[in-house]
């Protein structure tokens, strides 16, 4: 089954919030002050990333399947 283009770019968006979500949580368990650089140079762009392709991927999703409503 093949994914359509919302779908695939949807499951990159969370695939990508999902790994900057275990980072983050990994940082906070690791106490040393490169855990917060890496909080904030990894963990943080990837799940700022992942809701922008996200919110990206609704705005951008054309329906083909719908008519106009002008038009039988």
């Amino acid at each position: 089954m093949a994914l359509s283009g919302i779908e695939w770019r949807i499951k990159w968006a969370g695939l990508l919030i999902s790994v900057g979500l275990v980072i983050q949580l990994l940082t906070l368990i690791w106490n040393h002050p490169l855990s917060f650089v890496a909080f904030l140079c990894i963990g943080c762009p990837l799940v700022a990333g992942g809701t922008l392709l996200y919110l990206y991927s609704l705005v951008s999703h054309t329906h083909r399947d719908l008519k106009p409503d002008n038009q039988s």
